[in-house]
């Protein structure tokens, strides 16, 4: 009996801090998941969140002159959504994208802040898309990115990425933590 005790300690140790080995805030609210959002960004200052939604036209194709909406959901505020500023834009959270071809709904996209990570907004049905990545070498849904930055300087340093999502192919969960220089 003593032994099986230790056993499960062990068991729900191991558990805890395996679990806690991921920086991601555990508290912040997840976004609502609804046929435009793509993917979100959070971030260790606070709960406010970056939201990137596909946008359609009437008939439920990606619009070709802006198939992303980028913004803010201030969850540390109101909950209230509210447009990137220009800085926030410019050197952070901002896309560009280039459609790939016009008849399959593909776009390659780049975010400001990482430009070295291809991105891949595909249309998958009517008033459905999805963004594609590698993460840890599995080419993957993209569902969120965690951000973890120093805030004692001047300016933040990001320290790490956590990038989440689901294989394309299998729906398996795919993980991959970024440290940057």
């Amino acid at each position: 009996m003593k032994r099986n005790m230790k056993t499960y300690t062990f068991i729900i140790i191991s558990f805890f801090l395996i679990s806690n080995s991921f920086a991601q805030n555990e508290n912040y609210p997840i976004p609502p998941k609804t046929n435009k959002l793509l993917f979100y960004i959070q971030r260790n200052l606070n709960a406010n969140t970056i939201i990137y939604d596909a946008v359609f036209d009437k008939d439920g194709n990606l619009n070709k002159e802006k198939p992303i909406e980028v913004y803010w959901i201030r969850y540390a505020e109101q909950g209230q959504k509210m447009k990137l500023r220009r800085l926030d834009r410019m050197f952070a959270f901002g896309v560009s994208w280039k459609q790939v071809n016009d008849d399959d709904g593909l776009y390659k996209v780049k975010i400001v802040a990482d430009e070295s990570r291809d991105l891949w907004l595909k249309q998958v049905a009517p008033f459905k898309a999805i963004i594609l990545t590698k993460i840890n070498g599995e080419f993957s849904i993209l569902d969120k990115i965690y951000v973890l930055a120093d805030m004692s300087g001047m300016w933040p340093t990001v320290e790490y990425l956590e990038v989440f999502g689901r294989n394309a192919k299998t729906k398996k969960k795919t993980y991959q933590k970024i440290p940057i220089d």
